[in-house]
């Protein structure tokens, strides 16, 4: 059973525990969820609750007034895929991981990539960080860009940006002193390279030791 056989009063349930966990920081109680939902009997709202459990879209903790919990993450941000540091990576456009990262930049259309190599190392985002792209197809000098390679399949590389005029060149470059730029003619950009966005946050998950 899944979520596509719930009725419209359990969907409803599901989505008012969902935005008052949001809201609110915690789950609510059953008489909340019953005055919410204009149910007099907590034995009804109680029925309904264990009929989204076993639809595995929530679980709950006996004796506990708020011990609904839901049984996936449906808010937060994407994590797209890979990106590499040091080398061009082709960024896949489907993953089921989500992260949280606050809900103005989930209003922005954020997403996520997973690092791969130490390029930018010396600017802290290591190998298997997270970084948070706000789309944009414009920066500043300075900004830690997704640049891609559109006569390249696609292939993108995360680096700083900065616009050389006197050189007439853009320059990628690396956050690690053992590594080389990328230098790229003003023209070529403009023709083959698209800014598809900036890092505005990292995360790192934490392992067991």
């Amino acid at each position: 059973m899944g979520k596509e056989n719930t009725s419209e009063i359990q969907q409803r349930i599901y989505d008012f525990i969902v935005n008052y966990i949001r809201e609110e920081g915690m789950p609510p109680t059953n008489r909340e969820i019953g005055t919410a939902m204009k149910i007099a009997s907590t034995g009804h709202v109680d029925y309904h609750l264990t009929m989204l459990e076993k639809k595995n879209m929530i679980e709950r903790e006996a004796k506990k007034s708020r011990g609904i919990k839901l049984k996936q993450q449906i808010w937060g941000i994407h994590v797209l895929g890979s990106i590499a540091a040091g080398e061009p990576l082709e960024i896949f456009n489907e993953s089921d991981e989500v992260i949280e990262a606050g809900r103005d930049l989930e209003q922005q259309g954020a997403y996520a990539l997973v690092v791969r190599g130490q390029s930018m190392i010396e600017d802290h985002i290591c190998d298997k960080d997270y970084v948070v792209i706000k789309p944009q197809a414009t920066c500043e000098n300075g900004d830690i860009v997704v640049a891609v390679h559109l006569q390249g399949n696609g292939h993108a590389t995360l680096k700083r940006f900065y616009q050389e005029k006197e050189q007439n060149r853009v320059r990628l470059q690396p956050a690690n002193s053992t590594m080389n730029p990328i230098f790229i003619p003003k023209t070529q950009w403009d023709q083959e390279w698209q800014i598809q966005g900036k890092v505005v946050a990292i995360f790192r998950k934490c392992y067991a030791a």
